[in-house]
């Protein structure tokens, strides 16, 4: 499995990172290989090019919408998974028919281990 994790803040990305390699660690994910992206223009070059299983991304990013991102995987790549990343959870429920699930900030490994537990199966 392949993951893009999409946001804007460095740090966010490197704690998404490790929260992936830590659900790894534990058996509960089988990752081969993890990218980051910090924009959505950098995130559609990405997805351009490779199929990721999961797309991480951010509703706000500095220049796109993390809904617009959303759309452009699975428009691309049906069977790919998309989790939003917010800081406001009322925000996804406006757009749960464009991502999969969501992860609240700040994150959690064991948040994540639970969404994307539920989501691929």
């Amino acid at each position: 499995m392949k993951a893009l994790i999409v946001d804007d803040v460095l740090f966010t990305r490197l704690i998404m990172e490790e929260a992936l390699k830590i659900a790894q660690s534990k058996g509960k994910l089988n990752l081969s290989h993890i990218e980051q992206a910090e924009s959505y223009k950098e995130a559609v070059k990405k997805l351009q090019k490779e199929q990721f299983n999961l797309v991480i991304t951010d509703i706000n990013l500095k220049d796109g919408l993390g809904t617009e991102l959303a759309k452009f995987v699975k428009r691309k790549y049906p069977e790919s998974k998309v989790i939003a990343l917010t800081m406001y959870p009322e925000e996804f429920e406006k757009y749960k028919d464009v991502f999969d699930e969501f992860i609240k900030k700040p994150i959690s490994s064991e948040e994540l281990e639970e969404k994307i537990e539920k989501i691929i199966k």
